[in-house]
């Protein structure tokens, strides 16, 4: 039985989904009328009487309900022992019950560096539709703007949503790479506030990186994201100065609090990768290494 401090993490009732199926079939016409033919492989996903997604019958017997894949999360982090008596959570689902995310805040788990203070997060998604493969990731949140300091080195797991069979699992080893790692976060982040930057150097680093349109026929820079982006730089530049920390923090800003339409969380994972992506860019590192 869990702890009273535990329990908070089990997930809530309305978010307790159970896929169901139902079979899919097809019409054959002939002289003496039509026939109903059942399709052997492939078949719609239910939420009650709400469609999800049609997918493969194998990929369907394969699917995790959320509560197994939060039980996993809950018993990954009880093993280890880490301190429940004072985090937040958030959990929600979407479109219809197809997709499943979830933050764990861990308020009590912190650092103060440069005024500002850093708690650690655990972002968890998966979703029954197949957008969305099972991931969990741990990363510091900057507590003053909430920003998520997205790096490929945070990610923990994330699942190809063509392999279903393969479970993803939440280890001890995992949780003390995730606070070694977070304990560490100055060394990270004290030569991108000792690195100074130009207007150029921002405008050349995003132009080439998180503001890139990727078309394998008309690659192009979005002036959208140049304009959020623009906004952003400016108030990191005042709060910050002209240094790689303050554009850091644009781009984590913009990853974290996503603008206009379309769904939020689906831009936050993927612009949480394109940050990722940036740190491990030539533009960063050349700039990283002045």
């Amino acid at each position: 039985m869990l702890n009273s401090y535990a329990s908070k993490l089990q997930i809530d009732a309305q978010n307790d989904i159970i896929p169901h199926k139902r079979d899919l079939y097809y019409i054959t016409e002939h002289e003496g009328g039509s026939d109903s033919i059942k399709l052997p492989d492939r078949v719609a996903v239910f939420n009650e009487d709400h469609y999800i997604s049609t997918m493969a019958l194998k990929s369907y017997e394969n699917l995790r309900t959320y509560r197994d894949f939060n039980d996993m999360i809950v018993k990954g982090i009880t093993d280890y022992g880490m301190d429940l008596n004072n985090i937040t959570i958030s959990e929600k689902t979407f479109e219809n019950g197809g997709k499943f995310m979830k933050q764990i805040d861990f308020n009590d788990i912190v650092i103060r560096w440069n005024n500002d203070d850093f708690i650690l997060r655990l972002w968890l998604w998966t979703g029954y539709n197949l957008k969305w493969a099972e991931q969990f990731i741990f990363g510091p949140i900057v507590v003053i703007c909430t920003n998520g300091l997205y790096h490929g080195a945070w990610k923990i797991k994330g699942m190809s949503k063509k392999n279903w069979s393969t479970k993803a699992q939440l280890s001890s080893i995992d949780i003390t790479n995730a606070i070694e790692a977070f304990n560490k976060l100055p060394e990270v982040l004290e030569p991108m506030a000792r690195t100074t930057v130009s207007a150029d150097n921002v405008k050349h680093l995003f132009e080439n990186t998180i503001a890139q349109i990727k078309d394998e026929i008309y690659p192009r820079v979005s002036d959208y994201r140049m304009r959020e982006l623009s906004t952003h730089w400016d108030m990191y530049k005042n709060r910050y100065g002209s240094n790689l920390w303050a554009v850091y923090q644009t781009a984590t800003h913009w990853a974290s609090h996503p603008e206009g339409r379309g769904l939020k969380a689906n831009k936050i994972r993927t612009r949480s990768e394109q940050v990722s992506g940036m740190l491990e860019s030539n533009d960063w590192n050349t700039l990283l290494a002045a």
